[in-house]
């Protein structure tokens, strides 16, 4: 029976290997942060739209995010509706504007006024798959009443029902609330009529629209309809998406078109250099420390293949040690992060089965760069 050469090891420097162990945690929670957030950048590309009851979608050819969607004439819905396998065609306008802050406990943000989303749409046609919203549309009908969003970020103050502040170029008086959720793109939004809408931007015209949502009969093809409303609607100023296909759009231009998608890879490849470059530096320095004991268990006949392969276990128990605190310190920072930022972070199986195969991954290659040193011992140093 064979020494247990790694065991021995990691017990014999028991605050090495403890470090070592923090290390490799500690890389595996930023990896964890990272992917986090990449995860809820995903999930909030399409928190809007998955709120809406549509089939396809008319936007402005020059539409760029639910944040700035552009606009197209109005009269363009009304063209859809001759369209064989069309059932509805509602309106919709979003758009930022203004909110006064009115908190009376933080005097630093009393009075300030912060971006928020505002979207309008025709009470007689609502298109909202959101609970309770029937209940509140005979309130919308009063000039100056909105909707708040219950995941609206809290420095936006007080949102008590009732509450009346300044909503751009007019009032806004809360009276009642819905849940979409929060995004990169936005801190809060406001759900309003059409009248009201037009209120708060001056009394501007709504002969101009930012979305067409179309409903089709049961026995449509969206494919087919969108093709149609392509043929007879002028390209130069109108996109005609399917819902999947508008799903898809505002995922890949916030994961892929901004800085986002980017921002949090380089995280997650930076978390993994300095982890990689760190067990190895542990790895490399209990060799060096051991450099004369391996040199004489190659003496006593140990090959190199053999000394390797304790080294490449030892890095494999510093993933699997490190991984675990990793992974339990993740949960409570992903519900510390989702509840301060009003965002979507949770953990999922497939991504705690990834970060465990790149925490091993990880270690493997710290292993395999110090694996000269090992194999370098030479029983000759001995003497």
């Amino acid at each position: 029976m064979r020494t247990p050469l790694t065991l021995l090891t990691l017990l014999h420097q028991r605050l090495r290997t403890l470090v070592a162990i923090a290390g490799v945690a500690f890389s595996m929670l930023l990896v964890f942060m990272q992917l986090g957030f990449f995860g809820s950048a995903a999930a909030t590309a399409t928190i809007f739209f998955d709120k809406l009851d549509f089939d396809l979608i008319l936007v402005s050819r020059d539409y760029s995010n639910i944040t700035q969607p552009a606009s197209f004439p109005r009269i363009r819905l009304y063209q859809c509706q001759a369209t064989p396998g069309v059932a509805t065609v509602s309106p919709m306008w979003v758009n930022g504007n203004l909110w006064r802050i009115v908190n009376d406990q933080d005097k630093s943000q009393h009075g300030l006024r912060r971006g928020i989303m505002v979207v309008g749409f025709d009470l007689g046609d609502p298109v909202f798959r959101l609970e309770n919203l029937e209940a509140n549309l005979d309130l919308l009908k009063i000039p100056g009443n909105v909707l708040l969003d219950t995941q609206t970020r809290g420095y936006f103050g007080n949102r008590e029902l009732g509450l009346e502040t300044d909503l751009g170029a007019g009032r806004g008086i809360i009276v009642g609330t819905f849940t979409i959720g929060a995004g990169y793109g936005w801190d809060g939004m406001v759900l309003m009529s059409a009248a009201t809408y037009s209120h708060i931007y001056g009394n501007m015209p709504l002969n101009h629209v930012s979305f067409g949502l179309i409903r089709l009969t049961p026995d449509a093809d969206p494919d087919e309809v969108a093709a149609n409303l392509r043929a007879n609607l002028p390209g130069d100023q109108i996109r005609v998406l399917t819902r999947q296909g508008m799903l898809d759009y505002e995922t890949d231009y916030w994961l892929n078109k901004t800085s986002l998608g980017k921002i949090f890879f380089v995280g997650v490849l930076v978390a993994l250099i300095v982890g990689t470059v760190f067990v190895y530096q542990v790895l490399s320095s209990d060799i060096t420390a051991r450099y004369p004991e391996y040199a004489t268990l190659k003496a006593m006949g140990y090959s190199n293949g053999y000394l390797s392969l304790q080294v490449l276990q030892q890095a494999l128990i510093y993933a699997l040690l490190g991984y675990i605190p990793g992974l339990v310190a993740s949960f409570f920072l992903y519900d510390l992060a989702s509840n301060m930022a009003s965002l979507p972070i949770s953990m999922t199986w497939g991504r705690a089965g990834a970060v465990l195969l790149l925490a091993v991954g990880m270690c493997t290659l710290s292993a395999l760069l110090a694996l000269r040193k090992v194999q370098s011992a030479d029983p000759a140093d001995l003497f």
